[in-house]
C-alpha cells in the first residue's frame, strides 16, 4: 500500500510508491515515489544517493544545483538525474507540478528511468529490479519468455530477478525503473 511520508526537509509530502531498506541498518536502498512541489524552494538534501526525477503535470520546474549546473522540465515526461548530495533549489514556471522521484543508494544501485508511451516499445531489460509505474489504463507487459502483465493505471508492478532481454510495453504510458546492483 502507498503511504504519505513527509520530505527529509520538512517542506511537503511524497506518496511512497515503495521502498527498499538494509535489513540489517534500515538504511534506505531505494525508493520510487510521488510528489507535489507547491512552492519554490530547497530540494531535501539525500547525501550519497543518486536522484531522477520525471515530471507528470504542471508548467515546468527548474532545478538550480549548488555545482552551478540546472536542468529544465517543461513538459509531461521529461525527466532530469542528478546527485541528492549537491544542493538543488527548484523554481516552479507557473504554478505547482507533480513529479515521480527515484531515489537510490549511489553505493548499492544504479537507477535508469525509461519512458513509455502508447504504442508499442521495447525496453531492454537488464537489472536486478524493474518497477513499472502505468500512467494510464490498460498498460500490457510481455517479458522475453512470453509471460504477460497486466497493469492499471497508478499501480506498480515490482519484479525482483526480472528476465533479462527485449521487454514490450504497450497500450498506455508507462515509466519504467532499473536498478541494478552496484
Amino acid at each position: 500500500m502507498f503511504r504519505d511520508m513527509p520530505w527529509a526537509n520538512g517542506m511537503g509530502v511524497t506518496i511512497e510508491l515503495f521502498a527498499h531498506r538494509n535489513e540489517q541498518t534500515d538504511r534506505m536502498l531505494w525508493r520510487i515515489s510521488i510528489a507535489a512541489v507547491t512552492a519554490d524552494g530547497p530540494f531535501s538534501h539525500f547525501a550519497g544517493y543518486d536522484r531522477v526525477l520525471v515530471l507528470l503535470e504542471g508548467a515546468g520546474i527548474w532545478l538550480r544545483h549548488q555545482d552551478g549546473t540546472e536542468q529544465h522540465l517543461g513538459g509531461a515526461y521529461q525527466l532530469a538525474a542528478f546527485a541528492g548530495d549537491v544542493g538543488t533549489h527548484a523554481t516552479l514556471v507557473d504554478g505547482p507540478v507533480r513529479d515521480f522521484n527515484v531515489i537510490a543508494d549511489r553505493s548499492a544501485f544504479q537507477p535508469s528511468v525509461t519512458i513509455v508511451s502508447g504504442r508499442s516499445h521495447r525496453v531492454s531489460i537488464d537489472a536486478d529490479v524493474l518497477a513499472v509505474y502505468a500512467l494510464d489504463d490498460k498498460l500490457q507487459i510481455v517479458d522475453p519468455d512470453r509471460h504477460r502483465h497486466a497493469v492499471r493505471k497508478g499501480d506498480l508492478l515490482l519484479v525482483d530477478a526480472p528476465c533479462r532481454g527485449n521487454w514490450s510495453f504497450s497500450g498506455a504510458t508507462a515509466i519504467v525503473t532499473q536498478l541494478a546492483r552496484i
